[in-house]
């Protein structure tokens, strides 16, 4: 089966079957996540392991129905993992907030191996289930997006410390979410989203450039978002950890 891509979603007959896999591998993260907090011997290697069965569902569906629109998307998704990683870099040694020492293994930058493919998956899920979203409710969806990317991401970042994979300190926080990620979060899914459309108008050159950018939103959705709750002066002064 061979989709036909337009602005409108009615031209995209995978697009019902898309949104059940998309919404599995949510499901199935979460449950995974939740599963690996009674696994004391997680580190690395269980991210690493849980994105690339991710990795696995999305490409065997786009080369299944031979969908190109998901195929754009896990570049669009990549290329904004792999660009995201300098706003990593500034988490660690600039807000010294975050610490991906406890989960060991080889590193990209300040970041571990398997962060990029964790923002791939994050950028497909957030990108298809925010573009469903806008397209039916407007303004109204992306809004709902971020609001959805401000709770369920943060899950994720209130489970790393406990499963070895980051921690962060020496900001506001929640338990073990800081103040600043739950804001960013909202930002960046709001981003995604909108930048999922131009994924699903263009070709695969537009999906990189997309992602690139992607990456860029979510370095600048941190630095306002950190700017908001812990403000400049702290981090500057020799705050952190």
């Amino acid at each position: 089966m061979s989709t036909t891509f337009s602005g409108s979603r009615e031209a995209d007959p995978l697009a019902a079957a898309r949104l059940r896999t998309v919404l599995a591998t949510i499901l199935l993260n979460i449950i995974s996540v939740a599963l690996l907090t009674l696994a004391p011997w997680s580190d690395w290697r269980t991210g690493l392991a849980l994105n690339a069965l991710d990795n696995a569902i999305l490409l065997a569906f786009a080369a299944r129905h031979r969908d190109r629109f998901l195929a754009r998307m896990m570049i669009f998704g990549l290329a904004i993992g792999l660009t995201e990683l300098a706003a990593d870099a500034w988490l660690v040694d600039w807000t010294r907030t975050l610490d991906y020492s406890v989960g060991g293994g080889p590193m990209l930058w300040r970041s571990p191996l398997w962060m990029p493919f964790a923002w791939e998956i994050v950028a497909v899920q957030f990108g298809c289930l925010g573009l469903w979203l806008w397209d039916r409710l407007g303004a109204r969806g992306l809004a709902a997006i971020g609001v959805l990317g401000a709770i369920n991401i943060p899950y994720y970042e209130e489970m790393a410390r406990r499963i070895h994979w980051w921690t962060y300190a020496g900001c506001r926080m929640i338990s073990n979410t800081p103040h600043y990620i739950i804001l960013g979060e909202f930002l960046i899914a709001i981003a995604l989203a909108i930048l999922a459309k131009q994924v699903r108008r263009g070709g695969a050159g537009i999906a990189l450039l997309a992602g690139i950018l992607g990456g860029a939103a979510i370095f600048v959705g941190y630095v306002i978002a950190f700017g908001i709750t812990d403000g400049f002066a702290r981090a500057a002064s020799g705050g952190g950890h």
